[in-house]
């Protein structure tokens, strides 16, 4: 079983790990690569995750209270019902803000609301019933992602896109929309919310 009572890891490279159900806490992670770990129910505390990569990994239902994440990716991970809201969100930096990216990862049933996530990534992602209540995600990306149930109330959604993105529900009411990219034929999805009757051009003829 790994220990992580040394409180500041470097460049370490951990493959088929199983930290499942444990608590780690104060640990500054720095250049890891996870590949193949299990961290389930895993409850990271007080961390500070910096340009690390998470491949192949089940992270489902891990908490991590008060834990900073910069420039860190998730590939092809299992990461259902995470609480992103407990994480530490505030900026280490004024020049870059990005702190995490998703990658063909399994995001079901996971909360990020009013975070500012502008310019993350959720790229082919299966991402069923999140909630993004008055999150910033201006020029976030979803594209070829799937969006069923995802709630988007609130939220800037400028410069976002969803090119390729599937079953996503957006009221352009209540969310703002400013050079938001969106394909057909899922962008007729935006009508919905309107009170207008959409008819066919032939119809009548």
């Amino acid at each position: 079983m790994q220990n992580f009572s040394n409180t500041n890891i470097q460049d370490e490279s951990f493959s088929n790990l199983d930290i499942s159900k444990q608590i780690i806490e104060k640990v500054k992670m720095t250049g890891c690569t996870f590949t193949g770990c299990h961290l389930s129910e895993t409850v990271l505390s007080a961390c500070l995750i910096r340009n690390c990569r998470f491949i192949n990994c089940d992270l489902s239902l891990m908490r991590m209270p008060q834990t900073n994440f910069h420039e860190t990716s998730f590939k092809d991970c299992r990461m259902m019902g995470i609480n992103w809201c407990l994480a530490d969100w505030e900026a280490r930096s004024l020049i870059k803000k990005i702190r995490v990216g998703y990658e063909n990862c399994l995001l079901n049933h996971s909360i990020f609301s009013g975070l500012d996530l502008s310019e993350t990534q959720f790229v082919h992602c299966k991402a069923l019933h999140l909630d993004f209540e008055g999150a910033n995600l201006t020029k976030a990306v979803f594209r070829q992602s799937d969006l069923e149930g995802t709630r988007f109330v609130k939220c800037d959604l400028s410069e976002a896109d969803f090119c390729g993105a599937v079953n996503y529900s957006i009221d352009a009411s209540q969310n703002k929309l400013h050079k938001t990219r969106f394909s057909l034929p899922e962008a007729i999805a935006l009508l919905h919310a309107l009170d207008i009757l959409i008819e066919d051009a032939d119809q009548g003829l």
